[in-house]
């Protein structure tokens, strides 16, 4: 083995499992290109495989992997390399490619007998699911997740399928924590230098591989242990639809009111690239027995907003049949819509009267990682992660104000 290949005995631990899915969340600098790049190497001297290399954009996987795979395969094993496509031909009829996951629709529809998902924690959140996982089934082919923790993401999500949490670990799943510690290829010093550098926060995230609580976070109530869990929609309570209307992506909460004063979050409808009429048919493809028990506590932008055909989004909902829908004359300042969530998630008292089904990840994330500016208490909306607790809040906020509002609209 090359010295480019030769591994630590925590590499050589996940190396050698025989699990079908394999979960590394580990340090900084703990080693990862490496087991990735000797994992790819060793399945590729099997012929006629395809195995591809993923990272989050394409630049990234030309940057992290494309040189070293070229440094670390023998020459007398390429038949050929093609820099544009970062695409390697073995002799053996063995093609590893290296793709970027910020254009999954070009990732679609080829059989795939090994993936490396790397930086996993920076995917788009259906990306595995919806794109990758497909590839892997007419070929039963394997996947390794790695990355370094980013909050609670989807890395976070992965990494539960394979630990041993209370016997609910998937069979064919095996997750591993690693600290940069754990790498004897790190000096000491290097480490002690870091703590110094670092808040206790992100060294604890970035070196020692801990899932954090995001710093700065504007819904500092939300706590997935206590906020998740398993709660299914009752087909005779009201339907709350709180709807946000950015084009890309299009989100929707679907809430229902509980006799004790809980409201629980029961679904989510998350489309990229879609339109207001593409929500009203998947609102009615879900819920068309139950019409006439949904309320739509839309965006108030909304009415003035208008479609190609110069209706505005409230018209489109009222053309579908959901005629039901509260909303305010304009906008409520977005301190009191944060406050109206926040108190639902907790109260002074510690009372927790809003619940999650554990199957709104996009929520989840959205209520993780909706975080401040730096030094104020302005949205930082560059991360485009705050339109799922948007469309939770235009619900939220009218329905347990924390101060008295005037209704604009009101259909019912």
């Amino acid at each position: 083995m090359s010295n480019s290949l030769k591994m630590h005995p925590d590499q050589l631990l996940v190396y050698c499992d025989k699990h079908r899915f394999k979960v590394v969340v580990a340090g900084r600098r703990w080693g990862k290109t490496v087991l990735a790049k000797t994992s790819m190497i060793s399945r590729a001297v099997i012929p006629n495989k395809k195995i591809w290399y993923v990272a989050p954009t394409y630049r990234q996987a030309k940057m992290i992997m494309w040189d070293e795979l070229k440094k670390a395969i023998p020459d007398a094993w390429i038949k050929s390399t093609h820099e544009t496509d970062l695409t390697i031909t073995l002799v053996n009829n063995t093609v590893l490619a290296c793709k970027g996951a910020d254009k999954p629709d070009t990732l679609r529809g080829v059989g795939l007998d090994y993936i490396v998902l790397d930086e996993f924690q920076d995917f788009k959140s259906d990306v595995w699911e919806k794109v990758l996982r497909p590839t892997l089934a007419s070929t039963m082919g394997d996947a390794l997740f790695i990355g370094t923790p980013k909050g609670y993401a989807n890395l976070y999500d992965v990494y539960m399928n394979g630990v041993d949490d209370l016997g609910r670990r998937k069979i064919a799943w095996k997750s591993w924590q690693f600290a940069t510690i754990s790498s004897p290829f790190i000096p000491l010093s290097e480490i002690a230098s870091a703590r110094e550098d670092m808040d206790p926060k992100s060294f604890r995230q970035e070196f020692e591989a801990s899932f954090e609580t995001m710093s700065g976070r504007v819904y500092h109530q939300f706590e997935r242990e206590s906020h998740t869990g398993e709660y299914e929609f009752n087909p005779k309570l009201p339907i709350w639809v709180g709807q946000d209307f950015n084009v890309d992506p299009m989100s929707t909460v679907i809430m229902q009111p509980q006799s004790n004063g809980e409201v629980w979050v029961v679904d989510e409808i998350f489309l990229h690239n879609s339109s207001t009429q593409d929500v009203c048919e998947e609102i009615e493809r879900r819920y068309w027995r139950y019409l006439n028990q949904i309320i739509i506590y839309p965006d108030p932008a909304g009415g003035n907003r208008s479609s190609a055909r110069g209706e505005s989004d409230l018209d489109i909902f009222r053309d579908k049949g959901l005629r039901k829908i509260k909303y305010r004359r304009k906008h409520p300042p977005v301190a009191d819509r944060v406050n109206a969530v926040n108190r639902m998630l907790r109260d002074a008292a510690g009372n927790i009267r809003l619940r999650v089904d554990k199957r709104c990840r996009n929520l989840v994330v959205s209520l993780e990682q909706t975080l401040y500016k730096e030094g104020s208490r302005e949205v930082d909306k560059s991360a485009g992660a705050e339109h799922m607790v948007d469309a939770l809040g235009y619900g939220i906020e009218l329905e347990f104000p924390t101060r008295r509002i005037k209704v604009a609209g009101r259909n019912l």
